[in-house]
């Protein structure tokens, strides 16, 4: 099956956007920022194995096998250059496939954005087994909405629980190299609420690119990718 999912085709569009979900999420999560940029930005949401319409798939559960194949995967894509945007652990994923993208990708990689995610220079593992069920529930109940409500249905945390695992077991054993780079301009991205990831730590990214940076603070928490603000439409359009 398709890695890629496109809520509003734009044939016009001048770029497509690629946008790589958070730990649990899967593409749907963009629907609202596809719906909401402008028609120059096609968004390209990749839905990873194991949730949604993937579901009977296995999921993966290694950072740098997931890049690798949707890198393999983006680099049929023909048509408008693309960006690459991706929200906490998609920031990471987002950042590995760009590394392996841009050797060889026909067109180059024009921006990455990273949102709410400390850079991999900085990532250190937590020593949690989230395949153990009682500490990935702890882990969903201090998430976002969607994670608590899972954790509240058992039916839905049935569905839910593998690829989550999945997802935290992926960062956890995510080994960040302090000196490894991408070629791209890269926009880190901050939430104006979000007590993990500010403005200081998404700061830290410049030292990932040789090429262009900027850090900006957008209104919201960690979540805040899920309403797609007015100030992150706007931050994205003037980017790319």
């Amino acid at each position: 099956m398709s890695w890629l999912r496109t809520f509003h085709s734009r044939p016009r569009a001048r770029v497509r956007l690629v946008c790589l979900p958070y730990a649990g999420g899967g593409a749907g999560l963009y629907r609202t920022l596809a719906q909401r940029l402008g028609p120059g930005i096609e968004v390209v949401a990749v839905q990873y194995p194991g949730r949604q319409d993937r579901r009977a798939e296995a999921p993966v559960d290694d950072l740098e096998v997931l890049a690798e194949r949707i890198a393999q995967e983006l680099s049929l894509l023909d048509g408008p250059p693309v960006a690459l945007f991706g929200h906490s652990l998609g920031a990471t994923v987002g950042f590995e496939v760009a590394r392996r993208m841009l050797p060889r990708f026909p067109s180059p990689v024009t921006r990455l954005f990273v949102s709410a995610r400390i850079a991999p220079a900085d990532h250190r593992p937590s020593g949690r087994d989230f395949r153990e069920d009682a500490v990935l529930r702890a882990w969903a109940r201090g998430a976002g909405d969607a994670a608590r409500q899972a954790v509240a249905d058992p039916d839905l945390w049935q569905l839910a629980a593998p690829s989550l695992a999945a997802d935290l077991m992926m960062s956890e054993t995510y080994a960040g190299r302090a000196a490894s780079k991408v070629t791209c301009p890269v926009t880190a991205i901050a939430g104006s609420r979000d007590r993990g990831c500010g403005v200081v730590e998404m700061g830290r990214w410049a030292a990932h690119t040789i090429g262009g940076f900027e850090v900006a603070e957008v209104a919201g928490d960690h979540y805040f990718v899920d309403t797609a603000p007015d100030d992150l439409c706007a931050l994205i359009e003037a980017a790319v």
